[in-house]
């Protein structure tokens, strides 16, 4: 009975961080989230920490999100990702 009450869960997206940045000044977290609409979003945030006068303790890590827009896809319907791009 459990598992009939137990809600397949829809996945919205998935964000990576960005552990080899080839430059400082990329985001620390990133990736494609899509909304209740369909709505593809590219989204790029940079990690930060909190200065403990906001609700956060002191030093606490969160990210905030510089980049949220929509993600460009191509006449085949796939979406431009420049990392597959061989250098």
């Amino acid at each position: 009975m459990a598992e009939e009450q137990k809600k397949e869960r829809k996945s919205l997206g998935v964000l990576f961080p960005n552990v080899n940045k080839e430059n400082p000044k990329s985001y620390d977290l990133k990736g494609t989230v899509t909304t209740p609409e369909g709505l593809k979003l590219r989204v790029g945030a940079y990690k930060a920490n909190a200065t403990g006068a906001g609700k956060l303790e002191k030093d606490a890590v969160y990210y905030w999100v510089h980049r949220c827009e929509p993600l460009e896809v191509n006449q085949a319907g796939e979406s431009f990702d420049p990392a597959s791009l061989d250098s």
